[in-house]
């Protein structure tokens, strides 16, 4: 048998209802409707074990670029603690919901007889999430320009790289790994070897 770690069940807590709109008490109140009227659904996607082995994580990405801003400051979320915060760009923002992701996810719902959920944050807080945070570190000739040179290294300040998912100047509209390492894979070549 296929052994899981007990932190991969620990997901099934970042799931939530695919609600579309609504305010955050609208979204709270059919959320609970939801678990009263089918209680062996809530059981099956939050309570029983086995979660790990009778579920399909589906992610949906985007070729869009939208913007988040995060920095540190309190909130509900934090516990009005000083944590990281995120705030939405007033032009161009993350999405709650992609049409195509909701549509995709029930319909395999439907075809495996299976429960579609989303984020809980996205669902019941109508707050946007997403796994890839790109951008921050732009390339440019000079400090005037970005943060690092076309060796990612920063400007003015020599032996100091920047190699990670903050230096890449786009969204993909894929999983980025492959993509930074390459960018990383590059990097490592311009940095001069040790005599």
């Amino acid at each position: 048998p296929v052994r899981y770690p007990a932190g991969s069940s620990l997901m099934r807590y970042l799931s939530g209802p695919m609600i579309n709109d609504g305010t955050i008490l609208q979204r709270i109140v059919r959320s609970v409707k939801d678990i009263v009227t089918h209680p062996a659904d809530f059981a099956k996607t939050h309570a029983l074990p086995g979660w790990a082995q009778r579920t399909t994580i589906m992610l949906v990405m985007q070729h869009k670029d939208n913007y988040i801003r995060v920095k540190r400051g309190r909130s509900l979320f934090t516990f009005f603690l000083k944590n990281l915060v995120s705030e939405a760009d007033a032009e161009k923002s993350i999405p709650t919901k992609i049409d195509i992701g909701h549509q995709v996810t029930k319909t395999f719902g439907d075809k495996t007889n299976g429960v579609a959920l989303g984020s809980i944050n996205e669902g019941l807080f109508n707050i946007p999430i997403t796994a890839h945070i790109l951008g921050g570190c732009p390339f440019g000739r000079d400090a005037h320009d970005g943060v690092v040179d076309a060796t990612c290294q920063i400007h003015n300040y020599p032996g100091l790289y920047v190699i990670d998912g903050s230096i890449m100047p786009g969204n993909p509209g894929v999983n980025p790994s492959l993509t930074i390492a390459a960018m990383a894979e590059y990097a490592m070549s311009r940095i001069p070897e040790k005599a």
